[in-house]
């Protein structure tokens, strides 16, 4: 470094990459000068013995010229650990100097140019240099090497470059993916072809590609199932979790005949992300019948699995990771044949893990998510919908409601999760009498979400065609007439505002209603979730639609406004 070493070599490697250009230019021009000859019936036996003379002097300066060029990258290689030399390299073009030699046949010229290039290629602005589709169709060839070391360089250059969606959308084109699913069951280069196929796996259209290749993902479901320890590796079991999500993929799996196998090495080591495969697999529709059908067949002998799962569930507490996956799972069985009954027996302990994760403030976002959405299996089955009744779970859920209601995804589920339970009548009367799910709906309707309101709406209307809803002992109207209320107060909120102002003095609407105070003790005052989530009315009286009849309709203000207003009970 201190006698420029590295800037005279750099002159070499310039200069005979010039020479190379040159000389090949010229034999190209021989070439196709005899060609001609040929074509025209001109070309004499002198002709011919004069090409092939040139082509064997041309052959021995290129291995002359490839001996130098090794000698050289061998030179700036060692050089080029330092960062600063590096870079000055790039500065004078040396990637485009390395593409250049990647059609020369000399081995250890082309594992220099790799080594070189995969060094290179862990920058931005010399992966972009690299990554022109003639250098990854070389890289593509050269992956098919005889020589394994050269096939393994190009293969973990490739797999640099694959960080790039557009790198990995060309190497599509050039018809990789058979390629790697053709080495997976090469041992040296499984490793590698793992991660590379994990890249590509993050794209459906490739995951198509790979689910095509029956044999590739057999290959990869043997793999997990002999992984020879309990945990499967990273990069196995991400590739795995990726095929899942993709439905061909997920069908393959199923029908691969090796998923029960997959099912019992869950069940014996409780490896959360082998868990995620069968929840990614169940997550599809089509495939979770074939999958419910075939892990209940008799050849196959696990009916119980669901009841394996629970356990499992009720065992990982201390677990979130796995925990998450088991309920996960299970919340994406949504047969009717399930039999969701047995489940909630109380020797299995689920309600009472339900119970348990869904006190407000004790879990995870992620984890009360899984546990309503199974809550929401439970409540669709009338059997197990009474166990719910009898547990603490609707008052549970409704305290979830008001504690989350930032949280759109899971307040939706939440209130599908009522819904399913009040279509049976005597889970009905129960919630309502246990509950104050009515003003808590209520809050809901006045939301934003078009799910939200959607979801809130419907329940309203249940509670309101609810004959044996009861009354409170302080006089409140029962639930149908406080509902007819607010929808009253929600379709006419100008006329409601102008009774109230007018029954106040004209000092305005008083700032609290008739029914809210539900919420008095959750919330802070004056702020704008509160006004979204109260009920505007001023006294008892305007609470009730059969009291409009009393209005002194004389007034302009009332008569001009009644014009304007939609009138709806």
């Amino acid at each position: 470094m201190q006698n420029q070493c590295g800037d005279v070599t750099m002159r070499v490697m310039e200069y005979e990459s010039q020479r190379a250009q040159v000389r090949r230019e010229d034999m190209e021009r021989r070439q196709r000068r005899v060609q001609e000859l040929e074509l025209e019936e001109k070309c004499t036996a002198e002709d011919k013995k004069l090409l092939a003379k040139d082509e064997k002097k041309y052959k021995l300066q290129m291995r002359k010229q490839n001996k130098l060029m090794h000698v050289c990258l061998c030179v700036l290689l060692n050089l080029a650990e330092e960062i600063s030399i590096e870079k000055k390299m790039v500065n004078r073009k040396m990637p485009t100097l390395l593409l250049q030699l990647l059609d020369r046949s000399q081995e250890d010229l082309l594992l220099g140019v790799l080594t070189f290039l995969k060094k290179l290629s862990v920058f931005e602005e010399n992966k972009d240099q690299i990554a022109v589709p003639q250098t990854l169709n070389n890289l593509v060839r050269l992956a098919q090497h005889p020589n394994a070391r050269i096939s393994l360089l190009a293969l973990r250059l490739l797999f640099n470059l694959s960080f790039d969606e557009r790198v990995r959308a060309a190497l599509v084109e050039s018809g990789i993916i058979k390629l790697l699913v053709d080495l997976l069951k090469n041992p040296p280069f499984r490793h590698i072809v793992l991660r590379l196929l994990y890249h590509f796996s993050m794209d459906d259209r490739c995951k198509s590609l790979m689910a095509y290749h029956r044999d590739g993902m057999i290959m990869l479901l043997q793999l997990v199932v002999h992984f020879p320890e309990p945990r499967v590796g990273k990069d196995l079991v991400a590739l795995m979790v990726n095929l899942a999500a993709h439905a061909r993929a997920a069908e393959v799996i199923v029908q691969s005949g090796l998923f029960p196998a997959i099912v019992l090495r869950v069940l014996k080591h409780r490896d959360p992300l082998l868990c995620q495969v069968i929840r990614h697999v169940a997550s599809h529709s089509g495939v979770l019948e074939q999958m419910y059908e075939l892990l209940q067949s008799e050849d196959v002998r696990m009916a119980k699995w669901m009841h394996e799962f629970v356990r499992m569930a009720v065992c990982s507490v201390d677990n979130p990771d796995m925990l998450v996956e088991v309920l996960g799972t299970l919340a994406n069985v949504t047969l009717e044949e399930v039999p969701w009954a047995e489940l909630c027996e109380p020797g299995l302990g689920l309600l009472e893990l339900l119970t348990r994760l869904l006190v407000p403030s004790f879990s995870e976002d992620d984890l009360v998510l899984e546990c309503v959405l199974l809550a929401s299996n439970l409540a669709c089955c009338p059997e197990s919908a009474q166990h719910i009744a009898g547990s603490r779970l609707p008052a549970l859920m409704q305290d979830l409601l008001v504690e989350k209601r930032e949280d759109e995804e899971i307040v939706v589920q939440l209130l599908f999760a009522f819904h399913c339970l009040l279509h049976h009548d005597e889970v009905r009367e129960y919630v309502l009498q246990e509950t104050e799910l009515a003003p808590c709906i209520m809050r809901f309707a006045r939301a934003r979400n078009p799910l939200v309101l959607e979801y809130a709406t419907a329940l309203l209307q249940i509670v309101a065609t609810t004959n044996d809803a009861p009354g409170a002992e302080d006089g409140t109207p029962a639930w149908v007439e406080q509902i007819k209320a607010f929808r009253f107060e929600q379709h006419n909120p100008e006329w409601c505002r102008c009774v109230t102002r007018e029954l106040s003095g004209g000092t305005g609407m008083s700032p609290g209603g008739a029914y809210g105070g539900y919420y008095d003790d959750h919330e802070g005052s004056g702020g704008e979730d509160e006004e979204e989530f109260a009920f505007h009315w001023a006294g008892v009286d305007a609470a009730d639609p059969r009291d409009l009849a009393k209005r002194d309709w004389a007034n302009q203000d009332f008569a001009k406004l009644s014009h304007s207003s939609r009138w709806q009970t």
